[in-house]
């Protein structure tokens, strides 16, 4: 990789955004299923994408401490907390047998891309059979004396399939991101195994909490580990901070756009 074309980062970067909306759609999912109250989703998208941006400062929770005063009229914060945690938890366990699967697939034998169907088949089942999402709550109430009110309302409903699509369809974006940002670059085996490996580092990243959401960590991940793609360090380099241009990017993008999008709506009605 010699020759950085800025278009094609600019492509990614657009290509993205219905992967950050589709993130936001599913939490606002999770938050009406969770909370007493069913919230605007027009009002709580760019209120969630904003969040997504203020979670860049270090201690990664003034994200939720933002949305949560944000969206006080029409949700608990505790509602939004769980909602959070939860989404985490879903999307990273996808995200950690997805990344794994690939990994062997594209290194060894493509036969290990067959593992992504019981890890899809997991996260279903969790969608279609709440208890444990209920289970935790409850055992989160045992510490946080506030979620009570939440872990005493019976158990949550089951989400709809379109949750696991949602989840997945996030993953199909993230590879076209990855794919506008190096086409003609890379050869495709290498491409795929270099979104996987920046996949796979963002989840070792999360463990970096005094860092504003993994930044540089995730990066020093990915290069430091140049036998997992077999690339040489400047590709690595070059794709790690290409990468996060794009996606932060994106994601300031599609808070921007949720916004201007409900400050027209906004005025359409007055």
């Amino acid at each position: 990789m010699t020759v950085i074309a800025w278009p094609q980062v600019v492509l990614a970067a657009i290509v993205a955004i219905p992967m950050y909306v589709i993130k936001g759609c599913y939490h606002l999912s999770l938050l009406d299923r969770i909370g007493p109250s069913r919230g605007s989703w027009r009002k709580d998208l760019p209120i969630y994408l904003q969040a997504q941006i203020v979670r860049y400062l270090p201690g990664k929770i003034w994200g939720i401490v933002y949305q949560s005063q944000r969206m006080s009229g029409t949700h608990q914060s505790t509602a939004v907390l769980i909602a959070n945690l939860w989404q985490m938890a879903t999307t990273n366990a996808l995200a950690a047998g997805l990344v794994i699967s690939l990994l062997l697939a594209l290194r060894y034998s493509y036969a290990w891309a067959l593992l992504l169907i019981p890890v899809v088949i997991a996260v279903e089942w969790l969608h279609r059979h709440p208890a444990m999402e209920t289970w935790m709550l409850k055992q989160l109430a045992r510490f946080l004396p506030r979620l009570a009110p939440l872990a005493s309302s019976g158990p949550l409903p089951p989400m709809p399939w379109k949750g696991t699509a949602m989840l997945c369809s996030e993953w199909i974006f993230y590879f076209l991101a990855f794919a506008c940002m190096l086409h003609d670059l890379v050869d495709w085996h290498s491409l795929f195994l270099l979104a996987t490996w920046y996949g796979g580092a963002s989840l070792l990243a999360l463990a970096a909490f005094v860092v504003p959401a993994g930044i540089a960590v995730r990066e020093a991940i990915f290069v430091a580990a140049p036998q997992v793609t077999q690339a040489d360090a400047a590709t690595l380099a070059i794709t790690a901070a290409l990468a996060r241009l794009a996606f932060l990017g994106s994601e300031i993008s599609a808070a921007l756009l949720a916004s201007a999008l409900n400050l027209g709506k906004r005025h359409e009605r007055q």
